[in-house]
């Protein structure tokens, strides 16, 4: 399957997902079962590439051997004919996958340099940072700490919790005084209790990976809400009073400004709305039905498991095919001189006028072939009047090789751009050493040098009389005429 079919692939798996997990948070899911929801459809977006490493292909219907063409004309190389080098091709856009292949690349620079801008706005809040001596072992206790966390103070900014070996609860300056400090302090507490330091990078890597999936965007923000959401409710019942909770949820939100692009879980979240949400969430009884909510579950992931095996099919079996047109990335010939062309010509030897369904590229003897797309070897053998024959085919289109020396491939072989399939040479009807090439798709022959993408050669000239179509040099600007200079008046002679 081509890039830009991944990509398809990703965001119309991404809505379903989507769908489903909002379906089933439309059941009033506990936070803790919000979450698992949320992040078993973070978890689903990978399945079916993970499944198309191990799940077989599906069935394809072999392409269909092309038939025997007619004899080829034999071929005379005129060791004297006046040469033209080809004209420079014209610009070509690329192919839309390697347009959307470097999209991706560049998306996903994107995302690693915002998150190398992270660790350096860390680094540098870390750097300013100062130690509170206020003790807050008691707290660790209550939260079931082993080991407690150091407090430091920042200038501005929202708490956050940082630091994996060292875990350090940094609090702004204009909050660490307040009555609400406890509450603060707990909740990133419990964020440490819970490992949301480990886990918070695994829920937001699927929007990496996905990042021009705004599907996996509404994931990321589902999973940061809920993580904040179950934090929420256990700090209240450790604190004792969700009112008093619920006002330093406010005061922080009014007073810290959130982070951004911060890799570490932080007391408010950036998207406005979030904090009427936590604040509902927190203060409202909403009536649990855990049967139901599983039953439902159960259903949904019965649902999508055999989709993401199906989807892991589908990709390993298209991946399998070469596309109907192939992806030119290596030229035919190191250098070469074109003799005929394709269409109607005059036969070199009888006159007679003849249809030629390839082209003829003269060279020395023994040069090597190169097969310029990843294709399957569907004929490696003599035939009459090609000589040594090799075709390749990749999906829809097919390439023949003639006349070759020696054949270094055989039925069966996949070969990928660059491979040597022989050496030039005239092992059919032919005068002189050359290579005819033949470009066939859905059994019709296609000119080798209209085909799109496709390099005969890194050098290649063209024979004057070769019949081919080259289009004529820029016409010279039309230089004016030099006008004479004026002849100065005839002095007037004296009258005696």
């Amino acid at each position: 399957m081509s890039v830009f079919g991944l990509v398809c692939l990703a965001l119309i798996w991404s809505a379903a997902l989507w769908g489903l997990a909002t379906a089933l948070s439309s059941l009033h899911p506990s936070p803790k079962a919000a979450q698992a929801i949320w992040r078993g459809a973070a978890a689903l977006m990978f399945a079916p590439f993970l499944a198309s490493a191990f799940m077989p292909g599906f069935t394809q219907t072999a392409v269909e051997a092309l038939p025997d063409l007619p004899v080829m004309e034999a071929l005379t190389v005129q060791p004297g004919a006046e040469f033209q080098e080809a004209a420079a091709s014209s610009f070509r856009m690329p192919q839309v996958s390697k347009l959307v292949l470097w999209t991706l690349v560049f998306g996903w620079m994107i995302r690693g340099v915002c998150w190398g801008i992270g660790q350096y706005r860390l680094q540098r809040l870390k750097q300013c940072a100062r130690l509170v001596t206020r003790p807050v072992g008691h707290w660790a206790d209550a939260v079931g700490l082993r080991r407690v966390p150091d407090v430091r103070v920042i200038p501005r900014g929202a708490p956050f919790l940082a630091g994996i070996l060292r875990p350090v609860i940094y609090v702004p300056a204009a909050l660490v005084s307040k009555s609400h400090t406890p509450q603060i302090i707990v909740h990133e507490m419990v964020h440490l209790k819970r490992g949301d330091l480990i886990t918070r990078p695994f829920d937001r890597f699927v929007a990496d990976v996905f990042w021009f999936s705004p599907f996996a965007w509404a994931m990321r923000e589902r999973l940061d809400y809920w993580r904040e959401a179950i934090v929420d409710e256990e700090t209240a019942d450790l604190t004792g009073d969700r009112i008093a909770y619920a006002r330093a949820l406010t005061q922080v939100a009014r007073h810290a400004r959130p982070p951004m692009i911060l890799p570490v879980a932080a007391f408010t979240l950036k998207k406005e709305g979030t904090l009427k949400m936590r604040l509902t969430q927190l203060l409202t009884e909403t009536p649990r039905r855990p049967g139901r909510l599983g039953l439902a579950m159960a259903a949904a992931l019965a649902l999508a498991t055999p989709l993401a095996l199906a989807q892991g099919s589908l990709i390993r079996g298209v991946a399998a095919l070469p596309s109907a047109m192939p992806v030119y990335t290596h030229p035919v010939l190191d250098k070469a001189k074109l003799t005929s062309a394709f269409g109607m010509r005059t036969h070199p030897l009888t006159g007679e006028e003849k249809f030629h369904r390839g082209i003829d590229l003269a060279e020395e003897e023994g040069k090597p072939i190169y097969a310029p797309a990843a294709a399957t070897v569907t004929r490696a053998e003599m035939v009459k009047g090609y000589g040594n024959l090799v075709e390749i085919s990749a999906g829809r289109t097919s390439l023949r090789f003639g006349q070759i020396k020696d054949i270094n491939v055989g039925v069966g072989d996949t070969v990928s751009a660059g491979t040597i399939l022989g050496t030039l040479g005239k092992s059919g009807q032919a005068t002189g050493p050359h290579l005819h090439l033949e470009v066939w798709r859905d059994g019709v022959a296609v000119d080798p040098m209209a085909e799109e993408g496709l390099e005969l050669a890194k050098s290649l000239f063209i024979a004057a009389g070769s019949g081919a179509k080259i289009p004529p040099p820029p016409a010279a600007p039309e230089v004016p005429e030099a006008q004479s200079a004026p002849q100065p008046a005839a002095a007037p002679q004296a009258s005696n």
